[in-house]
C-alpha cells in the first residue's frame, strides 16, 4: 500500500466540510465542526447553526443571521480542495466543485483499488488522466515522487500554467469558541445590549475597530471560556471529594441592539445639511464630532428621542419573539431576559423602563395591557421629520391616589417625547446593567432629583403618620399598672417604625446595577439623586467582585489605609458617620413635624418619635440589589488620566464584569458585594 500526500481524510465514507465567506475575494472559512455534522445529518433545507444565531439555507447556498443585521455569507460544501501554498506554514484551501470532486474521488478510489493486495498495481493506472467538466483548461493526474509518495495533482492541459495539489478532506482546524459553547448546557438567559455613542464612526470603512456585533461575539466567547473553566474546577473538586460531578452551566446569549443608523441615515435631510455645513479642515476630528457628539445632541431632542426609542423597542420585541422561535423551549424551561446599556445606551434602557413603568401603571388602572410592536423591517433607515414638534408628553412620576405632590415644574424621570409611546418592551428584565453611564447627568438635567426627593418626603410623612397613629392608639389604653407598662414597652419595641433614608422610586426591573470604571469621564453616579438633597456625602460604591472572592490585595491595603485616615478625621467623613448624620436629621425632622398646642398632640408626637428608627441604606431602585452604584476594580499601577482615554470603551473586555454577569445569570442567588462596609 503506497503512502499518500495531502490525504487528510482517508476514510471510505468521506464527510463533507461546509464553508462560508462574505465576498468572492475572501477565503473560504469552515463552519464549526458541530454545524458541519448537523448539516450532513439533516435533510432540511434550513438548518440552525452557530448556537441558533444563524441559519444555513442549503437550497440557496447562503448563511443568514437570525438576530442581527449583518451581511449574509455564501455557503458551500466540499470533500476535495485545491491547496495553494503561500509559504511553508501558510496556505489556502479552495473547495472543488461537486461535479469535479466526484471525478477526482472516483479516480482516487481507482488508484487505491489498483494498489491494493488484489489490484493490478500502480503501473496500470499511473499514466491515466481525468478531465474536469467545470474547468476544461485543467486535468487531474497522479504524481509520484522519488520516494514513492503519491499525490493527486491539478495540472494545465498545455505546457504553460501552474499545477496545484489536490487535498482530500479539510486539514485539522478549530473554530474559536466552539469547544466551550458545545460543552455548556442549553441557553437559559438572553441579554439584550444597547450600544452607546460613536457606532456610526466605528462602522466607517476607514476605521479599524470592532463593530458592535463583533464586540458582542467576543464578549460571548470570553464569558463562555470563564464558564467552562469554572465548571472544570468544580468537576475536579467534586472528584477529589468523591462527590457527583456537577452539570455544565447553561449558556448565556448576548444580542446587540443597534439604533445608530436611525439617526445617521444618509437619506436624512438633517444629516445631509450637517455634511454641507461641516468644514473640510481636520476631517478626522470633525468626523468624531459628527458621528459621536451628534448622537447625544440628537437624543436630547424629542423627535429623535422618539425615533430611537421606537427603533430599539421594535428590535427588542422582534428579537424576543424570534429568539423563542429558534429556541421554542426557552421560556418554558425557565429562560430569563435582561438588559445592558452602555454609555448613551444606558439612558435609552432607562427610558425604555420608564415607558414600561408608565404603561404598566396606566394599564393597571384601565385593565389594558401594554402594546408590543409587531414584526417590522427594523433595520431600514427612516426619513426623519424636519418640522418642529413641541413636547406633548413627559414621563412624570406617578402619584398614588389621595396624595398630592408639590408642583415641580420642568421635572421628569423619563424621556421628553412628542406624544406618549404605545409600544413597550414585552418583559420585566431579570436584571438591568448600566455601563459607563451618563444617566446621572441626564436625570439631573431632567430635574429628576426634585421628584425623587418629593417621593422620599412623602414616604417619611407616611411612616410618621403610621407611628403617630400607633402611638395614639397606645396612649388610649390603661397605663396604670406596671405590668401594663412592661407589656406596652415590649410591644412598642417590637413595632418600631423604620424611617426611609432613600427615595422609594423604582423601575420595572428585578435588579439594577450602575457599573463604572473609576476613571471613566463619561460615567456618573445615580445613588446621590436618591438620597436627601441635604446630604453632601454619599457612601462609596462597592467594587465589582466575583462571588466568593475578595478584593485584590492592593485595594484591600488601600481600604485599610483609608479606614485609618477616616478614623482620625471627622465622623461625617465615614460611611457610618454618614448613616448617623442622615438618621439624626431624619428623626429630628420627624419630631418637629406638626405644630399643635394640644397636650395630647405633644404626647403623641413625642411617643411616636420614640418608636422611630432609621431604615437601612437600601435603594429601592436596585431591586434585589440593595445598592445601585458599583465600581470596577482598578489595576495595581494605573494612572487615572491615562486610564480615562480607554476606560469608557473597555467594559466589554473586563473579566471582573464578565464574572459579575455570570454570577447574576447563575441559578444561585444574586451576588452581594463582600467589600462593602457594614452599616
Amino acid at each position: 500500500m503506497p503512502t499518500w500526500e495531502r490525504i487528510e481524510d482517508a476514510s471510505s465514507d468521506l464527510a463533507r466540510v461546509w464553508l462560508s465567506r462574505i465576498k468572492d475575494e475572501d477565503d473560504w472559512k469552515p463552519l464549526r465542526k458541530v454545524d458541519c455534522q448537523a448539516l450532513n445529518a439533516s435533510n432540511d433545507q434550513l438548518v440552525h447553526i452557530e448556537g441558533g444565531r444563524a441559519t444555513a439555507d442549503v437550497r440557496n447556498n447562503m448563511v443568514r443571521y437570525n438576530f442581527y443585521n449583518s451581511e449574509p455569507r455564501k455557503l458551500t460544501s466540499a470533500t476535495w480542495f485545491v491547496r495553494e501554498e503561500k509559504s511553508s506554514k501558510d496556505f489556502t484551501l479552495t473547495p472543488v466543485e461537486e461535479e469535479d470532486a466526484s471525478i477526482i474521488e472516483s479516480f482516487y478510489r481507482s488508484v487505491v483499488e489498483a494498489t491494493s493486495s488484489l489490484g493490478k498495481g500502480l503501473d496500470s493506472i499511473i499514466d491515466e488522466e481525468r478531465e474536469l467538466p467545470s474547468d476544461a483548461k485543467y486535468k487531474v493526474v497522479i504524481s509520484k515522487k522519488n520516494d514513492g509518495i503519491l499525490s493527486m495533482k491539478k495540472k494545465p492541459q498545455g505546457w504553460f500554467g501552474n499545477s496545484f495539489d489536490l487535498q482530500r478532506g479539510y486539514s485539522e482546524y478549530s473554530v474559536n469558541g466552539e469547544e466551550e459553547e458545545v460543552m455548556l448546557g442549553p441557553v437559559r438567559h438572553l441579554i439584550f445590549v444597547v450600544h452607546g455613542i460613536g457606532q456610526a464612526f466605528i462602522n466607517r470603512e476607514t476605521v479599524n475597530m470592532m463593530s458592535m456585533i463583533e464586540e458582542m461575539d467576543a464578549t460571548r466567547m470570553a464569558m463562555q471560556k470563564l464558564q467552562v473553566a469554572d465548571w472544570k474546577k468544580a468537576c475536579e473538586k467534586a472528584k477529589k471529594d468523591e462527590q457527583p460531578v456537577p452539570s455544565p452551566p447553561n449558556r448565556v446569549e448576548i444580542l446587540p441592539i443597534e439604533w445608530w443608523d436611525k439617526i445617521h441615515n444618509s437619506s436624512s435631510a438633517l444629516v445631509s445639511s450637517l455634511k454641507l455645513t461641516t468644514l473640510p479642515t481636520v476631517p478626522g476630528l470633525r468626523a468624531i464630532a459628527n458621528d459621536v457628539v451628534f448622537d447625544v445632541l440628537m437624543y436630547m431632542t424629542p423627535v429623535f428621542c422618539e425615533t430611537v426609542l421606537e427603533c430599539v423597542t421594535d428590535q427588542i420585541n422582534d428579537l424576543y419573539h424570534g429568539f423563542q422561535k429558534v429556541h421554542p423551549h426557552f421560556k418554558k424551561d425557565g429562560g430569563k431576559f435582561s438588559l445592558i446599556g452602555h454609555s448613551l445606551g444606558s439612558v435609552i434602557v432607562w427610558d425604555l423602563l420608564s415607558i414600561l413603568k408608565d404603561q404598566t401603571e396606566s394599564s393597571s388602572k384601565s385593565g389594558q395591557k401594554c402594546q408590543t410592536s409587531a414584526f417590522s423591517d427594523i433595520f431600514c433607515g427612516v426619513n426623519l421629520p424636519n418640522d418642529g414638534i413641541s413636547v406633548g408628553y413627559q414621563a412624570y412620576a406617578a402619584k398614588k391616589e389621595g396624595q398630592k405632590v408639590n408642583d415641580i415644574k420642568d421635572a421628569a424621570w423619563g424621556p421628553s417625547l412628542p406624544k406618549p409611546m404605545k409600544k413597550c418592551i414585552p418583559f420585566i428584565p431579570d436584571f438591568t446593567i448600566f455601563l459607563g453611564s451618563p444617566l446621572g447627568m441626564f436625570l439631573t438635567l431632567r430635574g429628576a432629583h426634585s421628584l425623587f426627593q418629593e417621593m422620599l418626603h412623602l414616604s417619611v410623612l407616611e411612616v410618621h403618620a403610621k407611628a403617630a397613629e400607633a402611638a395614639a392608639a397606645e396612649a388610649t389604653t390603661n397605663s396604670d399598672s406596671v405590668k401594663d407598662k412592661n407589656n406596652k414597652q415590649q410591644k412598642r419595641d417590637s413595632e418600631d417604625f423604620e424611617v426611609p433614608i432613600t427615595s422609594p422610586f423604582t423601575l420595572p426591573s428585578k435588579a439594577i446595577y450602575n457599573i463604572f470604571h473609576p476613571s471613566d469621564p463619561v460615567a456618573y453616579r445615580i445613588e446621590p439623586l436618591l438620597l436627601a438633597r441635604e446630604q453632601a456625602k454619599t457612601p462609596p460604591p462597592p467594587y465589582v467582585t466575583k462571588k466568593g472572592q475578595k478584593l485584590r490585595l492592593h485595594l484591600q491595603v488601600q481600604q485599610i489605609g483609608d479606614g485609618f485616615v477616616r478614623s482620625l478625621g471627622d465622623k461625617g467623613r465615614s460611611v457610618k458617620g454618614f448613616f448617623s448624620a442622615i438618621t439624626e436629621q431624619a428623626v429630628t425632622a420627624l419630631k418637629n413635624i406638626g405644630d399643635s398646642n394640644s397636650d395630647d398632640d405633644t404626647i403623641r408626637s413625642k411617643h411616636s418619635a420614640d418608636t422611630l428608627k432609621p431604615g437601612p441604606l437600601r435603594f429601592a431602585l436596585g431591586g434585589k440589589s440593595r445598592r445601585v452604584d458599583f465600581c470596577l476594580q482598578p489595576g495595581v499601577i494605573e494612572n487615572e488620566y491615562l486610564s480615562a482615554v480607554s476606560a469608557h470603551s473597555n467594559y466589554f473586555i473586563n473579566q471582573d464584569l464578565f464574572d459579575f454577569i455570570l454570577d447574576l445569570t447563575s441559578s444561585t442567588p444574586s451576588p452581594v458585594p463582600n467589600n462593602e462596609e457594614v452599616l
